[in-house]
């Protein structure tokens, strides 16, 4: 006689089509008429996402955290929290997330508390859920594919589920990376860029993202044309391209100076973002203390935005190919990498910061089409450039004995992206000027024009204006 089998926290996905993509996390799938949902799902943040094909279609997705998501965040401040209306999981079983297929929105609803008849279907499902198990009806959770995977998915007949290969010491590797991309997303991030979560049957949050989500600076809008209505889950009532609005870091690469600045101050701040970033670290670094009452600020807190954004922006690229998500990784990083004095006063941060960014390249050609060809960028011109003058900055402040932390973690960085793209980040390597022959054997010298900034020439040389014009 066989053990009964001890579920473990799983993810149910009932009346989902066949031959629907699947991704969680790291990972894409197509799904099986005999495919029920995904087992084995380890403690911390995962995103579930769904489209009706593999490409050029609406995709639907969700965060969710498995464990005690009320202890994130929780030295920062209670508004933060999720409230309490997550169940003991510990004493009524594993945790089980139930997302039923909706023909309507072409997207995962989760079964609500408020519903006698989802309740009934929830608790139907629960006590399905060991046969399913038993069946083979269950993915066991991966955090990457192999070769030998894929070969094994192609060989699976029609109908049936594959059952992929485990390999250890490649699947620990694939769970720390995703630890690694999402270690600073927090409830109060989520829920200040997304809005609200809902809950369900169970009291589990989960925050509703499509491929069309956007911010508002970066919609298309249409006169005439009223944003659509979006439902309690976070999809619209109907299929279409609005949808709710992201609430990203308020940045803006045209006005980095305080208030009041004038001439010299002005001028420095807006070629070194230094005192933008602080600012917008200080405006999200302050909460009301749990206990006291009292408005407290904590750097962390608002360091933790900005990476935490850098992260869920960046995912929500890889995985949902959202086009405003990529605008705001953009600002982020031309934001941070032009922050010359935050090399040394912002040490620890700045080292992360480029210690994630490698982690995030590495990613890159997860992108159906690539990264850097999703935005026209030209082979990644966008971030090279940026990468060059900071790496002059970081090596002018090692030269006072000062930002070794930062060095270190953008030598892995130049090394990286030498081997991987063949970028030459070394200010000195590059040739400003120069003669080249034509194919007539005549020669004409050229000027790099993207060095005009850097040298102050060009459409960046100073101007000298008549006062008395200038107050006209």
């Amino acid at each position: 006689m066989s053990l009964p089998v001890q579920p473990s926290p799983t993810i149910l996905l009932p009346e989902l089509p066949p031959k629907t993509l699947v991704g969680i996390d790291l990972i894409t799938f197509t799904s099986t008429a005999k495919f029920h949902g995904i087992r084995d799902l380890p403690s911390g943040w995962h995103f579930l996402y769904t489209g009706t094909t593999e490409s050029f279609s609406l995709r639907s997705g969700a965060w969710f955290y498995i464990g005690d998501i009320n202890t994130i965040g929780y030295r920062y401040n209670e508004s933060a929290l999720v409230p309490h209306k997550v169940k003991n999981d510990q004493n009524n079983g594993p945790e089980i997330y139930i997302w039923k297929w909706s023909s309507d929105t072409e997207s995962l609803t989760s079964l609500k508390d408020d519903s006698d008849a989802d309740c009934q279907e929830a608790m139907r499902h629960k006590a399905n859920l060991s046969a399913i198990w038993q069946s083979g009806g269950l993915f066991r959770y991966r955090s990457r594919v192999s070769k030998s995977m894929v070969a094994n998915a192609e060989a699976a007949k029609d109908g049936e589920p594959a059952q992929l290969e485990y390999d250890e010491e490649s699947e620990e590797s694939g769970r720390k990376d995703w630890r690694r991309l999402t270690d600073r997303i927090s409830p109060e991030i989520l829920t200040r860029m997304i809005g609200n979560p809902n809950y369900d049957v169970d009291g589990h949050p989960r925050w509703m993202v499509t491929s069309a989500s956007t911010a508002n600076r970066d919609a298309d809008h249409i006169p005439g044309l009223d944003p659509q209505k979006v439902g309690e889950d976070g999809v619209p009532e109907t299929t279409g391209e609005q949808e709710r609005e992201f609430g990203f870091l308020p940045i803006d690469l045209k006005h980095t100076w305080r208030e009041g600045a004038i001439g010299r101050e002005r001028t420095e701040a807006a070629q070194d973002r230094s005192w933008a970033l602080g600012d917008l670290m200080d405006r999200f670094s302050r909460y009301k203390h749990p206990y006291t009452g009292e408005i407290v600020s904590d750097q962390e807190l608002g360091e933790a935005h900005v990476l935490g954004e850098l992260q869920f922006t960046f995912l929500m690229v890889l995985t949902m190919m959202n086009y405003s998500c990529l605008q705001q990784w953009k600002r982020l990083l031309e934001l941070v990498l032009t922050s010359r004095a935050a090399i040394v006063d912002k040490e620890g941060f700045m080292s992360e910061f480029v210690a994630l960014l490698l982690r995030q390249l590495k990613r890159c050609d997860d992108v159906e089409g690539g990264l850097f060809e999703m935005d026209g960028d030209d082979g990644g011109a966008f971030l090279r450039d940026l990468l060059k003058k900071f790496r002059r900055f970081v090596y002018q402040a090692v030269e006072e004995d000062k930002a070794s932390l930062v060095q270190k973690e953008l030598a892995k960085l130049e090394s990286w992206v030498k081997g991987e793209y063949d970028w030459e980040l070394t200010h000195e390597t590059i040739v400003k000027r120069g003669m080249i022959q034509l194919e007539d054997g005549e020669e004409v010298e050229i000027d790099m024009d993207d060095n005009d900034e850097d040298e102050e020439t060009g459409e960046y040389a100073p101007m000298i204006v008549d006062s008395e014009e200038a107050t006209l």
